[in-house]
């Protein structure tokens, strides 16, 4: 009996040990896409454009940041996500980007009952930063469809290895900014 006390009093004193232990908890920092472009014209040259929601390749619309040390093997990065999936965040740039730059006279957003004159049709293939030789990359490769009259007018692609000011998430994350708004003002110049 006395046998049987003890060892329950041990297996009392080793459950609230192991209960008292606090987990620490992991930061997690949440980085968005966030730009600002300027207006380009004065008075809008063309009619209007429906901007259809931004297809994001699967693989990398994620909260998940990822970077690639070596072919073929993507990591994501543990303590640091999008705020956000890179879609809505990439759409939302993109719209505000077309209503900030004036070409249009009406930007038609996620409505496809209103009549439209053009249609943008926008895809992300690729988002991930790179490592080589003590520098790292954004890689981003976008492609932007014209199209009016379910015939597509142009196509616009950008492939973009933007240089990381620094080798972790956040600098990965002011790369993309970089590249998006290049690719997004060089669209716009277009029209």
């Amino acid at each position: 009996m006395k046998i049987v006390n003890k060892i329950l009093a041990f297996l009392i004193v080793l459950i609230f040990t192991g209960c008292s232990f606090k987990q620490e908890r992991i930061e997690i920092n949440h980085y968005a896409i966030d730009f600002k472009t300027q207006k380009i014209a004065k008075t809008p040259k063309l009619n209007s454009i429906f901007i259809e929601e931004v297809n994001v390749n699967r693989s990398f619309n994620l909260s998940s940041i990822f970077y690639s040390t070596k072919p073929y093997l993507f990591e994501e990065y543990a303590q640091n996500r999008w705020i956000n999936l890179p879609s809505n965040m990439i759409y939302n740039q993109l719209t505000d980007s077309f209503l900030t730059s004036n070409i249009f006279e009406n930007i038609v957003l996620r409505d496809k009952k209103i009549e439209y004159e053009y249609s943008l049709k926008s895809e992300v293939i690729k988002l991930y930063q790179t490592f080589e030789d003590n520098k790292s990359h954004a890689i981003l490769k976008l492609k932007f469809d014209l199209v009016k009259d379910d015939k597509v007018l142009k196509s616009f692609n950008f492939d973009k290895i933007v240089l990381c000011k620094s080798n972790n998430a956040y600098g990965f994350v002011e790369a993309t900014n970089r590249a998006l708004k290049e690719s997004i003002e060089s669209l716009l110049n277009s029209f």
